[in-house]
């Protein structure tokens, strides 16, 4: 029992600054009155500048990572891939969502925040040897899962199983900055593109500004919104995040014969909140930002006691 509360102290301690830049967006427009094109204009630049920089500076190291495990990559993607089509036909049918906004929805219970919650946790309950399961599956959450939504969204806007339609679903996705961003690091990365000193300071910097520039966009979202209006999805998303993901990815450990450890690694990387990312996604293709922006505030909070708890449930 001690070990369960100073786990949950610890994630509450190293969570401080993630509440404290949400409550400043909040305060600065709920009660500084703080206009809504500002938000929009700063959503704008980290949408079309900002992460897509970002992501390039990220894949074009790609080639540095270590040799990748396949059934590592297989078991937490793969599981999360079937949890994104199980949350998109439920969203769908049972709470009445729209395509596009099914497909928020569904990336919404797989997006973790591996960075800033994933990192700390991983070496609080495993130690310093399970960095490096976090960094592989950090490299490949943004490229596979900005992709998943990107390609889910446009295919609900033009797919249809016809020529004309897959290339329409191609366009809008290859259209897109935060795509062109990853793609154009991969590409990087693959001709091994030497990135001069004062080009990666530059792109340093402006990772540097996502995280927090996101968070007072989180908070700024949620001082607009009226919370109860979208409860129900907002409690659903939760659900699926905090309790399906980490259980789906076990199954899917357990299927390919992946070892204790990095099963275990994988299981609580699956088990943590939705990341920020999500509603930034919410925000650039505008589908239920209310619901998302609660649901992120809510599965950070109930997180701090799931995610010991399912450690204390694994064999």
């Amino acid at each position: 029992m001690s070990s369960f509360v100073y786990s949950f102290f610890q994630q509450i301690y190293a969570l401080l600054p993630f509440f404290i830049l949400i409550g400043l967006g909040y305060y600065l427009v709920r009660f500084r009155k703080w206009p809504k094109d500002f938000t929009r204009g700063l959503t704008q630049f980290l949408f079309n500048l900002a992460i897509p920089i970002m992501l390039f500076g990220v894949m074009s190291k790609f080639h540095e990572q270590e040799d990748v495990d396949p059934k590592l990559i297989l078991a937490y993607f793969g599981g999360s891939f079937i949890l994104f089509f199980i949350a998109h036909f439920f969203s769908k049918k049972a709470l009445k969502l729209t395509s596009r906004a099914s497909s928020v929805f569904g990336v919404g219970t797989i997006f973790a925040n591996n960075v800033m919650i994933g990192i700390p946790i991983l070496m609080l309950f495993m130690g310093d040897d399970a960095i490096a399961v976090s960094a592989m599956i950090i490299s490949f959450n943004a490229l596979l899962l900005w992709s998943l939504v990107s390609f889910s969204i446009e295919w609900a806007d033009h797919g249809s199983f016809s020529v004309r339609g897959m290339v329409a679903t191609f366009k809008g996705v290859l259209k897109n900055p935060v795509v062109i961003g990853i793609m154009l690091g991969l590409l990087a990365s693959y001709v091994r593109l030497p990135i001069p000193q004062f080009a990666g300071k530059t792109i340093s910097m402006f990772s540097d500004m996502v995280a927090p520039l996101s968070l007072l966009v989180l908070g700024m979202g949620l001082a607009e919104y009226r919370i109860g209006s979208s409860l129900k999805v907002s409690i659903f998303l939760v659900f699926f995040k905090l309790v399906l993901h980490p259980l789906v990815i076990w199954l899917c450990a357990l299927a390919l014969g992946l070892s204790a450890f990095e099963t275990k690694a994988i299981v609580i990387l699956g088990s943590l909140a939705a990341g920020m990312n999500v509603y930034l996604m919410a925000l650039k293709f505008k589908e239920i930002e209310d619901a998302v922006a609660s649901g992120i505030v809510l599965s950070t909070l109930l997180s701090a006691i799931t995610t010991p708890i399912i450690l204390l449930l694994m064999p």
